[in-house]
């Protein structure tokens, strides 16, 4: 019994011990919570961020899954707007923030980023009966709808000269506008168009106006100044790039999609 006793108490010792080893890890790169990496996101971004059976998932998520797991972190999701996500991570209520969250000029006065990490499209969503063409001419007096705070927001006067622009609080709100025809279109990154078309296929969503936004890439933003976790999740990022697990959750995430020609980290370009 005595053996027993000992040997439960140093199975229990030992157990501690390792519990021990994420903690003081994650004081080392800079996170709120000892052992726990905290992201902020919006629960209605797919493909980036969204709830699927009662689970939090998509590309960002997964994402940043495998880079606590990396990290030995337990990776924790906190639901929000997507206009809330900035002021919670330079508040430091969260660690980070995710969900396609593109590194601006304007951004970096609040946060932080790591390097970027996605690059895309952007869109202006419509109904099939919807004037909007391929021409950005054709949006000049209509109702566009953007996501507060998003880069649609933040460039939405140069990208869509002459629009009226209405801004929601999160993606469904603005979709439930569009589908009511209380705007003409919905100018959102082209892969949530896409996510909006495939759920409802007998709206016949249109996308006739892309915009590229090469010069914007997506990127984490941290806490000003917390340079351990951004040195953490850059140097993390690129051995998930190299081990080609960001690759698998890219093609996961974006089914029909070609492999991107360029592999991140990808740099916000001058004059952006």
């Amino acid at each position: 019994m005595r053996f027993l006793h000992f040997a439960r108490s140093l199975a229990l010792a030992a157990s501690l011990c390792v519990a021990a080893v994420p903690a003081a890890h994650a004081e080392d790169v800079g996170t709120l919570t000892p052992g726990k990496i905290v992201a902020g996101v919006d629960a209605n971004n797919k493909p980036y961020s969204y709830i699927d059976n009662g689970k939090m998932t998509g590309f960002d998520v997964e994402l940043i899954r495998a880079i606590a797991a990396k990290l030995g972190l337990s990776a924790d999701f906190r639901a929000q707007d997507f206009a809330g996500l900035l002021p919670s991570v330079a508040n430091q209520q969260i660690d980070l923030a995710a969900g396609s969250i593109s590194i601006t000029k304007e951004r970096l006065k609040m946060v932080d980023f790591s390097e970027g990490y996605l690059t895309g499209l952007l869109s202006v969503a419509t109904l099939p009966d919807s004037t909007i063409s391929s021409d950005v001419a054709s949006v000049k007096g209509k109702r566009i709808g953007v996501v507060q705070g998003t880069i649609e927001d933040t460039y939405s006067d140069s990208y869509l000269p002459g629009a009226q622009i209405v801004r929601f609080p999160n993606l469904n709100a603005g979709f439930l506008a569009l589908r009511n025809k209380y705007i003409d279109g919905y100018f959102v990154d082209k892969t949530l168009v896409e996510g909006l078309q495939g759920k409802y296929p007998q709206m016949n969503i249109a996308d006739k106006l892309d915009i590229s936004a090469v010069n914007l890439p997506a990127g984490f933003p941290v806490h000003k100044g917390n340079v351990k976790l951004e040195t953490a999740l850059n140097k993390t990022l690129g051995e998930l790039v190299a081990d080609g697990t960001w690759m698998k959750l890219y093609l996961q995430f974006h089914p029909g999609y070609p492999k991107p020609a360029d592999l991140p980290p990808y740099a916000m370009k001058s004059g952006t």
